[in-house]
């Protein structure tokens, strides 16, 4: 996906792949639906991901580094445009995307919100539902073309921006420290 979708042409995808255009067909009747296929594939390895690192026995703060770190590699990947393609031109696999973003991504943001907050992390009163609704708009608005205009921004590093500011935003002074300690290495670059 380092290309955005629209410029990628299925005589490219048979070339990258070594099979002719005619064996891509006989699987997918046209781009949308393998398009969609791929998504929801890179949608499993996320879960997949993300469940291996949620299920290390570490603090609601490491979590999030920890999935931050898995996020700015697969952002790092990801062409700007990706988003806009999916919404714009495959609307069956940027319904895999919101799926996903909905059900698996909030589950998670929210479970480690409860989590920290739990551990005495994060500040008691939080609305889980509407912090685990803004990190979600944050991740989003990193594709966002009319956010972020410049052609040579690293989305990886707006991501490490993003996820800072939240964490800061709903940590208790515990959590600060907490925080400041585990996230030295990751975020010398922006601090």
């Amino acid at each position: 996906m380092r290309y955005g979708i629209k410029s990628i042409t299925m005589d490219e995808v048979a070339r990258h792949c070594n099979i002719s255009k005619k064996t891509i067909y006989q699987f997918f009747p046209d781009k949308d639906s393998l398009v969609k296929e791929i998504m929801e594939l890179h949608m499993q390895e996320d879960v997949c991901m993300i469940a291996a690192l949620t299920q290390q026995n570490c603090s609601a703060l490491e979590e999030v580094l920890k999935i931050s770190e898995f996020m700015k590699k697969d952002i790092a990947e990801i062409h700007p445009s990706v988003l806009f393609d999916l919404k714009k031109y495959h609307s069956s696999a940027y319904e895999v995307f919101e799926k996903h973003r909905d059900t698996h991504f909030m589950d998670t943001v929210a479970k480690n919100l409860e989590r920290g907050l739990v551990e005495g992390v994060y500040r008691k009163g939080i609305d889980v539902k509407v912090f685990a609704r803004l990190r979600v708009i944050e991740i989003e608005a990193m594709f966002n073309h009319d956010i972020f205009k410049e052609v040579n921004i690293d989305l990886a590093m707006v991501q490490l921006h993003f996820i800072d500011h939240f964490v800061r935003g709903l940590v208790t002074p515990k959590g600060l420290k907490q925080w400041e300690t585990i996230s030295e290495n990751l975020f010398k670059v922006i601090r």
